[in-house]
């Protein structure tokens, strides 16, 4: 018999606000908690699905219970429960990356909680402190952007969604009411070079620091041409889930977006954020909607990167736990705590 409990549960997480990027609105997430114990010491993890990638709450409970009683017996890394979900999502018959990376957090939380130490320092992380986080803000009537821009001040850098037809008048609005750096999230919305290419040059001259995603991930010919013309840094996201060959994604873009509910492994993301440099690439971590516990696992893959976007635990009302510091300057930090630093409220 197992020594190892796995439970989960979906819980629906609200919003402050109603949340809008060019492909719809939330106004709720629903999201899956796990935890891996063995009787003395408990791990926690969070699946985001997004349907964006085809996954949702049902999909993930569906893989979670799945998983054998004896999953985690005789699992000694990360790398071997990465390939172990692997092997599982081949005899399950679908990859639901979300699940996967719910799973990892929290055996790998477990595992720095069984040997007392902060997983940061585990891994040989340079410091407990990563880049300065973005702040989101979402689509909507353009004096409700400006309001919420104000309403962040503290925060140092914005990200703002576009994607529209109100694209310039958006930008326009909010220069108006802060001249603080702006790193733009098209999310797939210009969909034609043409449209791509006018709306960089106008941004260029916005004090934009980079642009997410500009065209759809299958455009993948105009986004290489795209990046020829580009004066400002592009970044991929929806172009980029973990799995694609870094020399042909830099062909178009300049960084790339980690999420973990794209590559499904903190483990694999690590590794990838290895490899970047040597392809040209900065990287991003970046999040779904997602509490304190995935932003934290993510907190801590920052600790290697340049850009940080781990505020999906700030959109939401009742955040249910206590994890990533942000520094006065809202640079990311991890507590001093073992594992991930996740305390469940």
């Amino acid at each position: 018999m197992s020594h190892f409990k796995l439970h989960f549960k979906t819980v629906d997480l609200k919003l402050d606000q109603p949340f809008t990027i060019s492909r719809g609105t939330k106004e709720t997430v629903s999201n899956v908690f796990v935890e891996v114990t063995d009787g003395t010491y408990t791990g926690y993890g969070e699946a985001a699905p997004n349907t964006r990638y085809n996954e949702d709450a049902e999909k993930v409970t569906h893989f979670l219970g799945s998983l054998p009683d004896n999953f985690f017996e005789e699992v000694k890394t990360g790398e071997e429960l990465a390939e172990k979900l692997d092997e599982h999502s081949r005899v399950f018959g679908q990859l639901v990356q979300s699940a996967h990376a719910a799973v990892e957090m929290a055996w790998l939380d477990w595992w720095g909680k069984s040997r007392q130490q902060p997983l940061w320092k585990l891994w040989g992380a340079p410091s407990s402190t990563g880049p300065v986080t973005s702040y989101t803000i979402g689509l909507d009537e353009i004096d409700v952007m400006q309001a919420k821009v104000e309403a962040a001040d503290e925060y140092p850098i914005y990200k703002v969604k576009l994607g529209t037809e109100r694209d310039r008048e958006i930008i326009e609005a909010l220069r108006e009411v802060t001249d603080k750096p702006i790193r733009v999230d098209a999310n797939e919305g210009w969909t034609t070079l043409n449209q791509a290419k006018e709306m960089i040059r106008f941004l260029a001259e916005q004090n934009i620091e980079l642009i997410e995603q500009p065209m759809p991930a299958r455009m993948i010919d105009d986004l290489r041409k795209l990046k020829k013309f580009s004066p400002l840094p592009l970044c991929a996201d929806e172009s980029f889930t973990g799995s694609e060959s870094l020399e042909e994604i830099s062909g178009a873009f300049d960084i790339i977006n980690i999420k973990l509910m794209k590559t499904g492994s903190l483990v694999k993301a690590k590794k990838v954020i290895d490899k970047a440099s040597a392809n040209d690439l900065q990287v991003m971590i970046g999040c779904m909607i997602e509490s304190s516990v995935a932003n934290t696992a993510g907190a801590l893959l920052s600790l290697w990167c340049k850009y940080t976007d781990l505020d999906g635990h700030l959109l939401i009302r009742d955040d249910p736990a206590d994890g990533l510091l942000l520094t006065k300057g809202k640079k990311i930090t991890i507590p001093d705590r073992p594992g991930l630093g996740v305390v469940m409220k």
